[in-house]
């Protein structure tokens, strides 16, 4: 009875790993067909395909030719594929331009030559997958197996990166399979798995240049047989025969080239793999332009993939990597084999750490199967009780339901830690979020919808491809079309989230748009907006301290609006609002507030709308743009001290003074007094603004004259306010004040006296 039991649970446990395999081609492949070309992988086409046909290498700066072998091996036969001679650009060699010639004016079938260059991608996905279910029940048994297979099955990292013809998911195949196998030779000291091992390190040699990783690790890991090697020498010699084997096989894999190197005067076996390490060392060391966390950078950020690990690896995959993590610790019969684990981790997330690219989590992807062996580690903890069992099989039945709803955007994915998929450009970008994988989605949404799209797409496809024939804001070869970033012309807005992020030249041009709600996020990586119109204004106020920021052609590109009424105004010192009680903008310095807000009614301040933050950029200065909508903009009563009569001279405010301006306030803080005034004309001599202040002290005044709005723009019905700032108001008693001919110094008016005193009234 005993026998037909168990005999039951491995058959059970057959059909599980069965499944789960199954369950895990089936998500890729619908990935597979669904998304259109990603950033990097017309350049990795391309060499594939130049290796397929010619067995050349020349296009593999940077990269190792591995998994470009395995992208071609399927191509053979392709009736679409072009003649590499009929090229355009064949003679010169240039690898991006060969690239997109090859892609999208050869006439080759994309869709279909893309799913046969990815397919051999998804397969070795399978096989990971089994050697993942092998280690884990060679370590904990049947459950604990089928918990690791359930986790890689529907593991969105894992599946964003196996549907793609790119080099990263082979370096998580090879890297893992090296360790693995060197574990079972650990536990076994069978000499088929030290060979599988050499393979397994040529081969991850030959995928990308950063498994060089491996040799120390390996080394590291030798130490485990001390403990139980009669001679220290077995070990260190099993490790040191493993490096020529491997560098044969890796050496097989670049055809057994030979040739030069710049720095070396004799030939040497495989050049193009030793070249194409100065080409990384320089990337590393330049750094490449991305966003985390809302800023960006071309330096990196050592937190980076720390918070990238931990909001987008699944929820549940983290809970029981934490429960795994915990028994080891308690678990001392673990530890031999967490180490085999541990370390590989260690050693890529501090290789990743150190460097300036931080540009995915596919640099820190191959410890992706590591962390499923810790996290199955857990069943050991959970199998205990039934109900822990239970709440085990919802769990994972919820994950596998979450993989489900989340198929085909594995790339976008974001854990619940962020709020999901649709919250994710708010964090990452770049290989995390967008790499144009979502064109053929857009192209359908545009044919069906029919409306008039205006599209910014970072990816590297031709939209017209995919029937896509809508304005294009961000064209590759001439820039950034003509646009109105901060009044945006009407229609429906596609922008992908690395350009929403701002990684291109000018990098705020979409800055409107992030303080919109979007109506609808594609896939997780474009974002698109329904602008139903422009905004209405008749005017703008440029700050004019030191010097206007655009000139008022530029304003008007940027505002979208022409025939505007253009005032220049010292934003520092003073405040206008044009007659008319009609909308309008301001462009101003780069500031969090300003001093002006302080006078305005809490309903006022609430109005004047911060719309636009420009950077300053090689394309234009930094910049604010604020948008008034329309009406009065009212100083605030309970701030502002309005005087029925002042100090015994019968001064009624309002008081006008001449017949070009009216006083209707004033407000005074410790260093600055600011004057509300009403405009009644436009001045005919030059005119500016009197601010004596007197104290008890001297009878010699502080003087603050000032005027930021030049009397020749006046218009009657334009608002003033005009600060005078003082170094100090301590035993201030009064202040003199009113228009004057700063040439001839003549009042234009009564001198108006305004005393200190009423404020403590």
């Amino acid at each position: 009875m005993l026998q037909s039991k168990t005999h039951k649970q491995e058959w059970a446990a057959k059909i599980l790993v069965v499944a789960c395999l199954l369950f895990f081609f089936a998500l890729g492949l619908r990935a597979i067909l669904y998304l259109a070309p990603t950033n990097d992988e017309p350049s990795h086409f391309l060499r594939a395909y130049v290796l397929s046909e010619t067995g050349g290498l020349q296009f593999q700066t940077g990269h190792a030719p591995l998994s470009h072998r395995l992208i071609g091996i399927l191509l053979d036969g392709e009736p679409s594929l072009p003649e590499l001679q009929d090229l355009p650009s064949w003679p010169d060699g240039e690898r991006l331009q060969l690239a997109h010639e090859l892609m999208w004016q050869s006439g080759m079938d994309v869709d279909r030559v893309l799913f046969l260059a990815r397919l051999p991608i998804l397969l070795a996905g399978v096989i990971l997958g089994s050697l993942i279910g092998s280690w884990t029940l060679s370590w904990h048994g049947r459950l604990a197996m089928v918990v690791a297979l359930v986790l890689f099955a529907a593991s969105p990292n894992l599946l964003a990166s196996v549907t793609l013809a790119t080099t990263d998911f082979m370096t998580v195949f090879t890297y893992f399979g090296t360790i693995y196998a060197w574990w079972r030779y650990w536990r076994t000291s069978s000499w088929p798995w030290w060979l599988l091992t050499a393979v397994f390190l040529g081969l991850a040699l030959a995928t990308k240049l950063t498994a060089i990783l491996l040799l120390p690790l390996l080394f590291l890991l030798t130490f485990l047989f001390l403990g139980k090697e009669k001679s220290i020498w077995r070990p260190f010699l099993a490790f040191a025969l493993l490096l020529p084997l491997a560098g044969l096989v890796s050496w097989l894999v670049y055809g057994l080239q030979i040739g030069q190197v710049s720095w070396f005067p004799w030939p040497v076996p495989a050049p193009a793999y030793i070249e194409s390490w100065q080409n990384v060392l320089d990337h590393v060391e330049r750094g490449h332009r991305a966003f985390f966390l809302g800023e960006l950078s071309g330096e990196g950020w050592w937190s980076y993939f720390p918070v990238t690990f931990l909001i987008k690896t699944p929820l549940m995959t983290l809970i029981l990597l934490v429960i795994g993590l915990i028994v080891i610790v308690r678990r001392r019969e673990l530890w031999p084999t967490a180490v085999f684990l541990i370390l590989p981790i260690g050693a890529l997330f501090g290789a990743a750490m150190t460097s300036h690219l931080n540009i995915g989590y596919r640099h820190i992807l191959p410890i992706t199967p590591f962390v499923i062996l810790l996290a199955s580690t857990a069943v050991l903890f959970l199998r205990r009780w039934m109900v822990t069992r239970i709440l085990l099989v919802i769990v994972l039945a919820w994950y596998v339901l979450a993989a489900v709803r989340q198929q085909p955007h594995f790339l976008a994915y974001f854990n619940e830690l962020v709020g999901g998929t649709s919250q994710g450009y708010r964090y990452l970008g770049d290989s995390n979020l967008d790499w144009g994988q979502d064109l053929k989605g857009l192209a359908q949404k545009v044919s069906e919808e029919g409306e008039n799209w205006i599209i910014s797409y970072a990816g590297p496809a031709d939209p017209t491809y995919y029937g896509i024939d809508s304005s294009q804001l961000v064209d590759h070869e001439s820039g950034i079309l003509p646009f109105s970033p901060a009044n945006p012309q009407p229609g429906r807005y596609a922008i992908s989230a690395n350009h929403w992020q701002g990684i291109l030249e000018d990098a705020d041009i979409f800055d409107w748009f992030r303080r919109q709600d979007f109506d609808e996020n594609l896939g997780g990586s474009i974002l698109i907006y329904d602008v139903e119109e422009q905004v209405e204004g008749k005017w703008v106020a440029h700050c004019s301290n030191p010097a206007p920021l655009l000139e008022a052609a530029d304003a008007e590109a940027v505002l979208g609006r022409n025939d505007l009424r253009h005032l220049w105004f010292d934003c520092f010192s003073s405040w206008v609002l044009p007659a008319g009680d009609e909308p309008g903008w301001y462009i101003l310095p780069q500031a969090d507030d300003w001093w002006s807000m302080e006078v305005l009614s809490p309903e006022a301040a609430g109005r004047l709308e911060h719309v636009y933050r420009h950077r300053a950029t090689a394309v234009a200065p930094s910049f604010d743009v604020y948008y008034w909508p329309d009406g009065p903009l009212e100083p605030d009563p309970q701030n502002t001290l309005y005087q029925a009569d002042v100090s015994g001279q019968e001064l009624t405010l309002p008081y006008t003074t001449g017949d070009l301006a009216t006083l209707t306030g004033y407000q005074v803080n410790p260093k600055m007094w600011v004057n509300f005034w009403n405009i009644a004309a436009t001045p005919d001599q030059p005119v500016s603004f009197r601010a004596h202040l007197y104290n008890s002290l001297s009878p010699t005044p502080l003087v603050a004259d000032s005027l930021g709005y030049s009397g020749g723009q006046w218009q009657a019905g334009d608002t003033l306010w005009q600060a005078h700032l003082f170094p100090t108001m301590e035993n201030a008693t009064h202040l003199e004040t009113g228009l004057y001919n700063y040439q001839t110094l003549d009042m234009l008016g009564q001198i108006l006296t305004l005393p200190l005193p009423a404020l403590e009234e």
